[in-house]
């Protein structure tokens, strides 16, 4: 299957984590290939012939975004691109900020039997709590978009993976962008559209499944994560490793222990900014010789 990421802007942690998340699939033999959608090509010329680049730019990701100027319709449109380009292939789209542990022939054998994947089910969203699903499911109850009635029963989905078998996953994210864009006309609020158009056409053209026993998601503790990669990185360029050598590195790391979501008490956060007013820096020093303004 091809591994599929979607890359683009200069912060250089979208890029070090995407590299971090490539080195952990390619662990995996059914990995065949690598595709990155990317507007930073050089970046990832560290990993040879094991990844394809599509190269992309502003003009293009404008475009992806639609007549509703939706930004997260770039990664939909991504995916399709990438699809595109690999036909005969599998395809297992994943964040960047994802890692795979074990048990790819899961997913494997599960697209072979006319599965898809998503990351994880996160509930029917009439009874999800939270203040942005609350709002999609008051403004889409009982609409129906390309075809596919939203009711009661209708889940929402991490789409931090998206996996599909060659034979529909053309037809598959094709349904998934119409889905977005009908829904984007109406006043439902867009934050978390492209993942629930994904869990909406996915569900309703075969049988969605979890690839959170596989693939882990570390969206709720990036800060610790960032400081893992650097540090992986970091001894690479030090030791003067090479791809090959980081891949069999990789397998000995711990990727289980580190927590994926790492939330803290609002208080906390505010009795520090409190502290850090209070009590500043005892010394700030700069070197002695930078020029000033006036």
């Amino acid at each position: 299957m091809i591994l599929t990421l979607l890359t683009f802007g200069d912060r250089l942690e979208n890029h070090y984590q995407a590299s971090f998340a490539i080195l952990t699939y390619l662990k995996s033999d059914l990995i065949s290939k690598v595709c990155v959608v990317t507007d930073r090509p050089k970046y990832y010329e560290y990993f040879g012939d094991r990844v394809d680049v599509i190269d992309i730019d502003q003009n293009i990701m404008n475009e992806w975004r639609g007549k509703d100027d939706f930004f997260w319709r770039i990664k939909m449109k991504a995916i399709e691109a990438a699809t595109l380009h690999n036909p005969e292939q599998d395809i297992l789209y994943v964040d960047s900020d994802t890692f795979y542990v074990r048990d790819m022939e899961i997913i494997s054998k599960g697209l072979s039997q006319g599965k898809s994947f998503m990351h994880e089910n996160e509930g029917k969203i009439s009874e999800m709590r939270s203040k942005t699903p609350r709002n999609m499911w008051k403004s889409l109850q009982g609409k129906s978009f390309s075809g596919v009635l939203i009711n009661e029963d209708t889940e929402m989905w991490n789409a931090g993976v998206i996996a599909l078998h060659r034979d529909h996953a053309k037809q598959t994210i094709s349904l998934a962008i119409d889905i977005c864009d009908e829904i984007c006309k109406t006043d439902c609020p867009r934050r978390l559209v492209e993942q629930f158009a994904f869990s909406i056409a996915l569900k309703h053209t075969s049988t969605l499944t979890a690839a959170e026993n596989q693939i882990g998601h570390y969206w709720g503790n990036k800060p610790h994560w960032n400081a893992k990669i650097v540090d992986f990185f970091m001894f690479s360029l030090l030791s003067g490793s090479c791809v090959e050598a980081d891949i069999d590195r990789i397998k000995t790391i711990d990727l289980e222990s580190s927590p994926t979501v790492y939330k803290e008490k609002s208080t906390k956060g505010k009795v520090q900014n409190m502290l850090d007013k209070v009590f500043p820096p005892k010394d700030v020093q700069y070197f002695k010789g930078r020029k000033t303004t006036i």
